[in-house]
């Protein structure tokens, strides 16, 4: 695309996969200000000024664009979609908000010539699969001829986007927690004695505000809900254990065989555990540590499994939450059609607030470990 003697502003690109991250790296010839890149380029024009990651599905035609530039550039990409011409057929196809032309990303410059950009290939509407790619950058100028280069500089390369599953987490060590750390506004959302029939409701609005869970499963409510399970994980959610028959005060083989069910039915080990009733001593502590599991209770508790009502459980949520909660409430056990209704506005209610929302894992400071598969 660049004319012979054209200043060469892209020298080096790459694209991996990093657990459950695709990585795009581009080192250019000057430093680029992501202030003057156009975040939905019509590349066709010779003055759009723009820094792009290109990709095409093995088989398909067109080309998908993730392109740095515009308001929190360093939080975001843009989101396009070209046909094999180059003309913009859409924006945002399958990326998060159901079609916004914007996936969330981190963008970072290492050095005034590098920049890096890692983002949840889902989120810019990526399925696992083969692909070409190529990076696009252009200066702006009057001819496109002049200033427009790709690399490769002819043709495409190739990736293949492996799926990715949730093994496991950094924690796990021995311990009890009931909150994380006071000094940021952030909330873990907790739901016990599933998988239910509710679950995939819990699910549901997690997915659409766009918000993690921990659940912590009971053994003998596994059976069946397998699919159930694995969704909550490939959707950024996180499983615990609940014994494999809620029984208070439980001994390892109750714990163990918990952890055992969720292993065989989604690959995850769970490195977290909560006791029925919250009920804890040295050696239910220590038998979920021997597992390698943290123990995890809570400092908010609607009381939601006696079913007191929609307005209760959201009005006892947004009352008693404070920076670092780990917050109570039910999947399972019963009728959970008032904790479901409620669910939306407590997460609204205190996004409102200034919170954000993560799993009791990345609460406390550690994360969930990602490995591709087939």
């Amino acid at each position: 695309m660049a004319t012979a003697g054209a200043p060469r502003r892209l020298v080096r690109a790459t694209l991996s996969q990093a657990g459950r991250e695709l990585i795009f790296t581009v080192r250019t010839g000057a430093p680029v200000p992501l202030s003057s890149l156009e975040p939905h380029p019509d590349t066709r024009r010779g003055a759009s000024r723009y820094l792009c990651l290109g990709l095409s599905r093995e088989g398909g035609t067109g080309e998908r664009r993730l392109c740095l530039g515009g308001r929190r550039a360093r939080r975001r990409v843009g989101l396009e979609a070209v046909d094999g011409k180059g003309k913009p057929t859409a924006t945002g196809e399958g990326g998060t908000g159901g079609g916004a032309p914007w996936a969330p990303a981190v963008v970072k410059r290492p050095s005034p010539r590098k920049l890096v950009v890692s983002l949840i290939p889902a989120d810019a509407g990526l399925a696992p699969g083969r692909y070409s790619w190529r990076a696009l950058e252009s200066r702006g100028c009057r001819v496109r001829q002049r200033c427009a280069q790709a690399l490769p500089s002819a043709g495409t390369l190739a990736f293949r986007l492996r799926p990715v599953r949730a093994v496991g987490c950094t924690g796990g060590s021995p311990g009890l927690v009931t909150n994380g750390p006071r000094e940021r506004k952030v909330v873990a959302l907790t739901f016990d004695d599933g998988p239910s029939d509710y679950t995939s409701g819990f699910l549901d609005v997690l997915r659409d505000e766009g918000v993690p869970g921990t659940f912590f499963e009971i053994g003998q409510e596994m059976p069946g809900r397998e699919a159930t399970m694995r969704r909550a994980l490939a959707e950024g959610s996180e499983l615990g254990d609940h014994t494999e028959n809620h029984v208070e005060y439980p001994g390892y083989a109750q714990i163990a065989a918990a952890a055992e069910r969720i292993a065989t039915s989604t690959h995850f080990q769970p490195c977290l555990f909560r006791p029925p009733g919250g009920g804890t001593d040295a050696g239910v502590i220590g038998s979920a540590g021997g597992l390698g599991m943290r123990t995890v209770t809570w400092d908010v508790d609607p009381a939601d499994w006696s079913d007191p009502g929609t307005g209760a459980v959201y009005s006892r949520v947004v009352g008693a939450a404070q920076p670092g909660s780990i917050i109570l409430m039910h999947d399972g056990g019963g009728n959970r059609s008032g904790t479901l209704a409620a669910l939306p506005a407590i997460i609204d209610t205190l996004r409102a607030r200034g919170y954000r929302f993560a799993t009791v894992s990345a609460l406390l400071g550690d994360k969930l470990i990602y490995k591709p598969y087939g």
